[in-house]
């Protein structure tokens, strides 16, 4: 009877690691390699008015390390560049602000309005 016990309490133990012990390590979080943002400089008012505020937050957000992250790409003057973009990751209104890891996957990105306080956030939240 003493063996059954010791064997089902290894049994049990193994089952609980294979249950639980494995929720405990979580994967890294992905690391921030570049920031891609896309922007126009010739539009119609309403959206050029967004590309411009944007310009606003990137330019606040991106200052001394930081800068060495960002692409910056002008759809007006390099549409190529920007269409490689536009079609790897399906981007649809401009500006746009990409961040992605070593391999070029997607890590985050927002697009429409940029949002200072989120994408400092972000930043930090990805240990830029």
């Amino acid at each position: 009877m003493g063996r059954r016990k010791i064997l089902i309490g290894w049994l049990v133990l193994g089952i609980w690691l294979l249950a639980w012990g494995g929720q405990e390590l979580e994967a890294a979080p992905a690391k921030l390699n570049q920031v891609v943002y896309i922007t126009l400089s010739k539009a119609c008012g309403c959206l050029l008015d967004k590309c411009k505020a944007g310009d606003g937050v990137v330019d606040k957000v991106f200052v001394g390390a930081r800068q060495s992250l960002l692409k910056r790409i002008d759809y007006s003057l390099d549409k190529a560049s920007a269409r490689e973009y536009i079609r790897k990751y399906r981007l649809t209104v401009p500006p746009a602000l990409l961040f992605l890891d070593s391999q070029g996957n997607l890590i985050w990105r927002s697009d429409g309005e940029l949002d200072y306080d989120q994408v400092s956030a972000k930043l930090k939240e990805f240990g830029a």
